[in-house]
């Protein structure tokens, strides 16, 4: 499958298949405040997002807005999204079937948990009933789509968050959402398993680090979820932790690889090309003000584990999370780039 820029797959041509309501629906200014309260990672009822649903889409204003996400990201990046709006169906499947999931924490000053919503909670309703599945994920535009000019494509629903902006050659993607639940499961005689590259990385970064450098490397306090996730951009904390560039060069390549499982979710021509190569190089530079750290555990079961990078721009959040199916945990997963957030001011 080749790839190309996010313009020559009709990011300018999406709003063309759109009705002038639904223009209304998914355009907005580039400084326009919605797009940082209008995403999350929680089901659909939780939180109105921002733009158009997927499920009220046709098939060739659907196939358009894919389009634009497979140009956006890699080949890696884009199979990670099919999978996670799949995970979403087999959630709705398991409600539908009677299965039940875990409940979650409820975002402050909102109804519900993530399985909340009472009865029919897998197959939509009315307001407050949370719904799982791929048709309940959402596409805006923040700014004119344009080869020059900064505009952001927003792509979201549950256990995902897209925020990509681009101004000419520079791509952002921050902030970027990812999540899943479950870790692995058959759907449609394919067996997925998204996430596992970011679950792996992180895991073998953090559990390269000697004992003594790993009590060095805990973070105080506990997190049940993500700290500056859905609802909250900062301000970034004081960083905490180990300087990555005090750590052995094997251990540092763990820790490039860690990165790399977030970067290399973006489209590798992005930009004209290297977009992806570039900002990794950037965030490698930076290692001597870069810190890894960790909290509740260092194992993948445990649903404890938490595990922080944290440098002048790259900072990822790596969280565990409950969950019904065997090892008891789902994650969510957070990329941001201080320098980047939102795009360029």
């Amino acid at each position: 499958m080749r790839h190309h820029h996010v313009h020559d797959e009709g990011a300018e041509r999406v709003p063309a298949t759109l009705s002038d309501e639904q223009k209304d629906t998914a355009l907005y200014d580039f400084d326009d405040e919605a797009k940082k309260s209008g995403w999350s990672n929680f089901p659909d009822g939780v939180l109105q997002r921002n733009g158009v649903m997927m499920g009220d889409l046709t098939d060739e204003q659907e196939a358009a807005a894919m389009k634009v996400m497979e140009a956006a990201l890699s080949k890696k990046g884009y199979e990670q999204l099919v999978e996670i709006r799949e995970a979403d169906d087999y959630l709705a499947s398991a409600e539908d079937s009677g299965g039940t999931t875990s409940p979650r924490p409820t975002p402050t000053g909102t109804p519900g948990g993530e399985t909340g919503g009472g009865p029919g909670g897998g197959t939509g309703g009315g307001p407050g009933t949370v719904s799982f599945g791929s048709q309940y994920y959402y596409i805006s535009f923040f700014g004119q789509p344009s080869k020059n000019k900064q505009f952001m494509v927003q792509f979201g629903g549950h256990h995902a968050a897209y925020n990509i902006t681009y101004a000419g050659k520079n791509v952002s993607i921050s902030p970027t959402l990812t999540g899943v639940e479950p870790m692995e499961f058959d759907w449609e005689e394919k067996f997925c398993k998204p996430l596992e590259d970011k679950r792996s990385s992180t895991m073998a970064a953090i559990q390269s680090l000697s004992e003594s450098r790993l009590a060095d490397a805990e973070i105080d306090g506990s997190f049940d979820d993500l700290l500056l996730g859905p609802g909250n951009d900062g301000p970034f904390p004081e960083p905490e932790g180990v300087l990555v560039s005090s750590l052995g060069k094997k251990q540092r390549a763990k820790v490039t690889a860690m990165l790399a499982a977030w970067i290399d979710d973006l489209d590798e021509k992005a930009g004209g090309g290297g977009a992806s190569k570039q900002l990794l190089a950037k965030y490698v530079s930076e290692y001597d003000k870069t810190y890894i750290g960790w909290s509740g555990g260092t194992t993948i079961d445990n649903v404890n584990t938490y595990v922080r990078l944290d440098g002048p721009s790259a900072w990822i959040e790596f969280s565990n999370q409950p969950a019904d199916e065997d090892p008891g945990v789902h994650q969510h997963t957070i990329f941001r780039d201080e320098t980047a957030d939102y795009g360029w001011n």
